[in-house]
């Protein structure tokens, strides 16, 4: 027996099966060139091309939440700043936190790896062809105590706009069922990527307009994680947070038809009729169970000056 034969073999990558039948190969450990520094206020993981900058305070402003004044409503909670980063136009916001710990907590949080897992989800979901934008730099200062006040600067988006903003154009049946396809393949390459959102909602799916055309961006990773398989249960819980979002800000000035429901969920679910099934079924129980919110949306609504300045805050 030769010595070739008699080799040991290598192990081969080990493999995750993710939902929809799809099987990824184990995300590698890639070189992207990060570098740890610390700013006259904070510590920060940044680009290498954005290090200098990022050293000399140019982010600092979002930790301190002097940002909040400059700021524009954008997705997920809070403002968000547009400002120039090594010659990139850039997006930084600060993290905020959303349900009961919200109003208690604000914008603290224990440690600095909420940020930083923001940087490692982005650079994961885009090996896996799921479109998100670059994050540039995410960093922390201590706020008090063991708590810390966080922020994340990604790439801004060229023409940006999320689903809430495109709403009101979207009365042609061509363009929303554009918007639809894109949509449902965005949150099916997602779940097959094995990542399931925190806050799935029309705001954190953003349409960018580049050279290279119209592309849908998830943001927002914030609270995000990634599972080795999505059951249908973390599916239906995901789109139903999706559901909401669109009964709550969006419904009331474009309904969808049923037919446009459906194509929705089959984009979504491809071959897997079974899935299918399940899901057009639960979600048309859940969204039965939403009339009383309904019913409270619309007041709300009403005592706002008609519902225009709304926005989501979920």
């Amino acid at each position: 027996m030769s010595s070739a034969a008699s080799a040991p073999r290598r192990p081969r990558p080990k493999r995750a099966e993710v939902g929809g039948g799809r099987v990824l190969d184990a995300p590698r450990d890639r070189s992207i060139s990060y570098v740890r520094i610390r700013s006259p206020r904070g510590v920060w993981k940044t680009r290498a091309e954005c290090a200098a900058l990022i050293e000399k305070g140019e982010a600092d402003f979002l930790l301190s939440g002097s940002g909040a004044r400059h700021g524009a409503t954008g997705s997920g909670r809070g403002p968000i700043v547009r400002f120039c980063l090594a010659g990139r136009r850039a997006v930084g916001k600060r993290c905020l936190r959303g349900g009961l710990l919200g109003p208690l907590l604000g914008g603290l949080y224990l440690g600095e790896g909420r940020a930083l897992r923001q940087v490692e989800a982005a650079a994961r979901l885009q090996r896996a062809g799921v479109p998100t934008p670059d994050v540039l730099a995410a960093g922390s200062r201590r706020a008090a105590c063991l708590f810390r006040a966080q922020a994340v600067v990604t790439r801004e988006l060229a023409g940006a706009q999320n689903l809430l903003d495109l709403a009101p154009i979207c009365a042609s049946r061509l363009r929303r069922r554009g918007l639809l396809v894109m949509c449902a393949d965005l949150v099916r390459a997602m779940h097959q990527a094995g990542f399931l959102h925190a806050d799935l909602n029309v705001s954190n799916l953003v349409l960018e307009r580049g050279p290279d055309g119209e592309i849908l961006n998830v943001l927002d990773l914030d609270g995000g994680r990634f599972v080795v398989e999505l059951s249908t249960t973390d599916r239906f819980r995901n789109l139903a947070r999706l559901l909401r979002s669109y009964e709550k800000w969006i419904a009331e000035r474009v309904r969808l038809t049923p037919r446009e429901e459906v194509l929705f969920l089959r984009r979504y679910c491809g071959h897997e009729r079974d899935r299918l099934r399940e899901l057009l079924g639960r979600l048309a129980r859940y969204r039965a169970r939403l009339t009383l919110r309904r019913i409270s949306w619309r007041m709300s609504a009403g005592a706002r000056s008609g519902g225009s300045s709304l926005r989501p805050r979920e």
